[in-house]
């Protein structure tokens, strides 16, 4: 006996596609994301200072980290401080 095939309309294909296709929202976060620019900047560090950079990103060891990372991490410290606390570390910077 032959059994009789369903016949699917263009409609329901469209529908089926639909349904299996990925939401790709753009949120507010994903924008900011997106827009993010960078800027490439050149400023000097003693042979010693360069190689804490190294130092430092080599010691993580759970994920990858690079130089920029480790500048930005130390700037991200540096903005949390207060005035006093801030300016004492950048005296003793232009110290040495």
């Amino acid at each position: 006996m032959v059994k009789k095939r369903e016949r699917i309309t263009d409609q329901q294909k469209i529908d089926a596609f639909a349904r299996g296709a990925e939401i790709n929202v753009i949120t507010k976060e994903t924008a900011v994301k997106r827009e993010k620019k960078f800027k490439r900047v050149t400023f000097s560090l003693t042979e010693y200072e360069d190689q804490l950079i190294d130092d430092l990103s080599l010691t993580v060891r759970s994920f990858r980290c690079n130089r920029s990372q480790v500048v930005k991490a130390a700037l991200a410290l540096l903005a949390e401080q207060d005035e006093k606390t801030l300016c004492s570390y950048l005296e003793k910077q232009n110290e040495n």
